[in-house]
């Protein structure tokens, strides 16, 4: 397919220079509240496209960047000039080297820097004792993806909580009356499909029903970065993978966004299982 030709570089090229023109934008006027929001908002999407070709370190490290321009906008302070220029420099590396994932010394470097911009979101939660708090709600209209989902999560760890539902509808009452540390959404499903589950969310989170992040990862068999850029561009939305789905892709979502699983399994290995190695599509 026509995706699989196009690497990182090609897909973000416009979106880092737009990015750029921001943050040059925000260095002359670095307390203006929309400047640091569209900077963040850039760098965010930036982020999840980073995301879509399984590019972890650009993932993590333009996630900090982001996360550091909304604190000083929530904070009502001024962009520190040394994140500024962080960010900047990423963007520099990301023109020069996004082809490939960044290194693990440039990723450091970034990161040291940027970490002290960075303050724990409001949403997030102590990690809890035992991986049997992981909580973690599966949407799709296939039952055998359901199914093969639910046992890929099952060999992370059997005591995790899980709630499977094939409509938005059921998905919808689930979300609203309990609290999931990760939820898994398919877009593509008949009658309601996904986008209208994160139409309904993104309302509630603008009417503050909903604090923090929305702890969704869309999970789709739509392969095209042009299509799916709105969705990564979502606030509501942690990431965006592909189908089909690996079971390492599932592992790296539930072990860096759910605090009990990451409490107890953070720094181990990946190991495979021979449950299999991807989910259909």
């Amino acid at each position: 397919m026509a995706y699989q030709a196009l690497n990182f570089q090609d897909a973000a090229e416009a979106l880092i220079q737009e990015t750029q023109q921001l943050l040059l934008a925000l260095e002359k006027k670095p307390t203006d509240p929309k400047s640091l929001s569209n900077g963040a908002e850039s760098l965010r999407t930036l982020r999840g496209v980073a995301n879509l070709f399984s590019l972890d370190n650009i993932t993590r490290v333009t996630a900090l960047a982001a996360r550091g321009l909304d604190t000083a906008a929530r904070r009502n302070q001024e962009a520190d000039p040394k994140l500024i220029r962080a960010c900047l420099a990423l963007l520099d590396n990301l023109q020069q080297n996004g082809s490939m994932d960044m290194e693990g010394r440039a990723t450091h470097n970034f990161t040291a820097t940027m970490v002290p911009f960075v303050t724990t979101s409001p949403r997030e939660r102590a990690p809890k004792p035992t991986a049997a708090d992981t909580k973690i709600l599966i949407i799709d209209d296939e039952v055998l993806n359901l199914t093969l989902l639910e046992e890929f999560i099952k060999t992370f760890n059997k005591d995790i909580q899980i709630t499977a539902v094939d409509s938005v509808a059921e998905a919808l009452f689930y979300y609203f009356s309990e609290e999931f540390d990760l939820v898994f959404l398919d877009i593509i499903m008949p009658v309601v499909d996904g986008n209208h589950f994160l139409a309904i969310v993104e309302k509630n989170r603008a009417a503050r029903h909903i604090f923090g992040d929305a702890n969704i990862v869309v999970q789709t068999a739509v392969q095209s970065v042009r299509e799916l850029l709105p969705i990564v561009r979502k606030e509501c939305v942690l990431e965006v993978i592909r189908k089909p789905l690996l079971r390492k892709r599932i592992y790296t979502c539930i072990e860096r966004y759910c605090p009990a699983f990451h409490a107890h399994f953070a720094g181990l290995p990946f190991q495979p299982s021979t449950a299999g190695g991807q989910l259909l599509t």
